[in-house]
């Protein structure tokens, strides 16, 4: 018999996979420029933003947050209509 692979995402979190010095992006100003990686089950979601390592991976953590809780299946879509017909 064939089995399906599944992949339960209700316990699956973003997390912060690193965060990096990189150079000043093409058309910004300024020094300290990092970047970070958000990483969960495969999918990856990746920034630049400017800051001390600190600050950044501040950010970095507080968007992870934000993301998951959006995405955490609780209650209706962030976009679906709230009205009731």
């Amino acid at each position: 018999m064939d089995t399906i692979n599944t992949i339960d995402l209700t316990n699956a979190r973003y997390m912060v996979k690193a965060v990096e010095k990189t150079t000043t992006p093409d058309g910004c100003d300024g020094n300290n420029w990092y970047r970070y990686v958000l990483e969960r089950n495969g999918s990856t979601l990746v920034g630049q933003r400017q800051g001390t390592l600190n600050q950044v991976t501040r950010y970095a953590e507080e968007l992870a947050e934000d993301v998951n809780s959006r995405s955490g299946g609780n209650g209706p879509s962030q976009w679906s209509s709230r009205n009731k017909k």
